[in-house]
């Protein structure tokens, strides 16, 4: 019988979530591989963005977390347009051993939908 593949557990957080570690300047890497959030938020808050997120490519995740050598336990927060690559990445950085990893689930797209809700 072959083997089931078995998906990774996902640590999803939402806007809510999301704006919460902005808005308390919680140290984080945070991977935006869609547009930037630095327009969302003013002052410090807009600082605290401008100085976490790194507007990346996919295949350039994993050499950015090796050339700055990040602890494998530090939070890192993936974004995506739609959750799709967030996940996949999330399954490729679980198996490097990085263990503090979140997915904004839904991507971009929800966060968008949360946002105007607020």
């Amino acid at each position: 019988m072959p083997k089931a593949k078995v998906l990774p557990m996902l640590n999803k957080i939402n806007y809510f979530q999301l704006d919460n570690l902005i808005n308390n300047r919680v140290p984080f890497i945070f991977y935006n591989l869609s547009s930037s959030l630095v327009d969302w938020y003013m002052s410090v808050n807009k600082m605290h963005v401008q100085n976490y997120e790194k507007l990346i490519q996919e295949k350039e995740v994993v050499a950015d977390l090796q050339a700055t050598k990040v602890p494998k336990d530090y939070a890192i927060v993936l974004l995506c347009p739609d959750g799709r690559i967030s996940t996949k990445l999330y399954a490729d950085l679980e198996k490097l051993a990085y263990t503090n990893v979140y997915v904004v689930d839904g991507g971009y797209q929800q966060l968008v939908t949360e946002r105007s809700q607020v």
